[in-house]
């Protein structure tokens, strides 16, 4: 005769966990699109992960209809590569909604993706120990004004301080003087109505390195464009000026750098680290905790530099997210102390 509970226990043993793949598909219909997952990134990190675990996709669109197919199907984990519709805290929406039905989740957590989407912040936070460029932030057309009285040393750059991909920004981003930085910030002020980053600009190569808790530093890889940067028209048509691939070499001193800029804020899960290569010196341009999965972009080519393909480190980051619980943990800054 069988042994039912023996039988019991090997059923068990067969479940495969089950995964909701979250995300916002660029359907290339809005500029706040640009950020969002292709099909084709959708489909690859699916194809990663459907022969080990039960993976079902799961569109965030802004009715927030998604919740209740969320909560029905009460996965083991959420894959969020959520990058949300409206405002600075857009990108932390998704991780705190998790956290409040209390579902494990791959990634950043909600304060780490808050905290990031801020650059103004991050390189306050960062200024005393690293190389970032100085900056201030305008909020509105009156405190443009001031910056008359203030001794800035031209060129300087002007962007969005709470968005990515670089929207809003084009060659003429990069200003020479008082009369282009009024024109430039009234420019993203009237457009977007945001806090606007004006800041010292860095020329040279970009070098993006990332952090994968449990991994440390991978990379570096290099983005060659045809332009003084890789702005937001080239990110969002990708065309075949831009080449991005990795750079020879160890950059231990990068690596080592990377980690402990990681630690400072307490990064959680993962992030992309972009900096400036000037003079031999690496420059923190901006911190990104809600990475792209794209299989040519920065992420998966810094990934590739250290030996991992795309589906070893999509699955690396599924296991090691099902295993650890962290998300109520993170404090968002640690003290120099652990630098």
């Amino acid at each position: 005769m069988t042994n039912i509970t023996n039988k019991y226990k090997i059923s068990l043993t067969n479940v495969r966990k089950s995964l909701i793949l979250l995300f916002n598909l660029n359907r290339h219909q809005f500029e706040y699109e640009t950020e969002f997952d292709s099909e084709y990134t959708i489909d690859s990190i699916y194809s990663a992960l459907c022969d080990k675990y039960e993976v079902y996709r799961l569109e965030a669109d802004k009715n927030f209809e998604w919740i209740k197919r969320l909560k029905e199907i009460n996965p083991d984990l959420v894959f969020n590569v959520c990058e949300g519709f409206n405002g600075p805290a857009r990108e932390s929406v998704y991780g705190a909604i998790l956290e409040q039905l209390k579902i494990n989740y791959s990634g950043p957590d909600s304060t780490n993706l808050l905290m990031c989407h801020n650059k103004y912040l991050v390189k306050n936070i960062l200024k005393n120990s690293f190389l970032v460029p100085f900056g201030y932030t305008i909020t509105n057309k009156e405190e443009i004004e001031l910056l008359k009285n203030k001794n800035i040393e031209y060129p300087v750059i002007v962007k969005l301080n709470s968005e990515g991909s670089s929207m809003g920004m084009t060659k003429d981003s990069i200003v020479y003087n008082y009369n282009d930085l009024h024109k430039e910030v009234c420019k993203l002020l009237d457009k977007y109505d945001r806090t606007v980053l004006i800041e010292q600009y860095i020329s040279g190569k970009d070098i993006s390195m990332i952090y994968v808790e449990g991994l440390g530093a991978l990379g570096p890889c290099i983005v060659n464009c045809d332009s003084e940067f890789y702005d937001y028209e080239m990110k969002s048509i990708k065309d075949d000026t831009v080449d991005i691939k990795t750079l020879d070499g160890k950059f231990n001193d990068l690596k080592d750098t990377v980690c402990k800029m990681a630690n400072r804020l307490d990064i959680k899960g993962y992030a992309k680290l972009d900096f400036r290569l000037h003079d031999d010196k690496c420059y923190l341009i901006e911190i990104n905790s809600q990475v792209s999965f794209h299989p040519e972009g920065e992420f998966i080519t810094c990934a590739k530099k250290d030996g991992y393909e795309f589906n070893d480190i999509v699955s690396y980051i599924v296991s090691r997210a099902l295993t650890t619980t962290k998300k109520i943990n993170s404090v968002g800054i640690r003290g120099d102390i652990n630098e």
